[in-house]
């Protein structure tokens, strides 16, 4: 079976959440499934990481130092990135190594695209990893994605802002958005 590579971008709500469901929608076929966040913190409780970490079925792993809303990012928030993607490619290597069966592999670069827009490192870091794993399926997320990376996806979903409550002044609600 061909892999593939999926991509969700565009400045509308759901990206994070579109690769949740695709992640559980692969979980019920027994695929294993590696979910990484390129910018959320362990400082920050999302929904989606109290529901995984209770049930023990997906590992979200927050690779970045939390989200900036002035966009002012460090140059820890570089390193963790870039340690972010190393650690993704130790981890990819250890478990194929370990799973040398015909089971079937999901991994989520959540965010992937905010690093490679603040050129903390190159699309091509991101493509000759998933070069590097030929028979794993990626899914790709965050707003601007490269195009570089645009090109090499079987499917690009462009997520379009309409409407969002955040321009009626309306929070963000425990459960719905966070």
């Amino acid at each position: 079976m061909k892999r593939r590579i999926i991509v969700i971008t565009g400045e509308g709500k759901g990206k994070t959440t579109s690769a949740i469901g695709a992640s559980v929608r692969a979980l019920g076929r027994g695929f294993k499934v590696l979910f990484y966040q390129f910018i959320k913190s362990k400082d920050a409780e999302y929904g989606e990481h109290l529901f995984f970490e209770k049930s023990k079925k997906m590992n979200i792993v927050r690779l970045g130092k939390g989200c900036r809303k002035d966009f002012k990012y460090s140059e820890e928030d570089i390193k963790a990135a870039v340690k972010g993607l190393k650690r993704i490619d130790i981890e990819m290597h250890e478990l194929l190594k370990k799973n040398r069966t015909k089971k079937q592999f999901l991994v989520v670069l959540d965010e992937v695209s905010y690093p490679v827009a603040w050129k903390w490192f190159d699309a091509k870091d991101v493509i000759k990893l998933m070069d590097k794993y030929a028979d794993v399926n990626f899914i790709l997320t965050g707003r601007s994605m490269s195009q570089e990376i645009i090109e090499v996806a079987d499917t690009v979903s462009n997520i379009q802002e309409n409407r969002h409550a955040y321009q009626k002044g309306l929070k963000a609600q425990i459960g719905v958005e966070f």
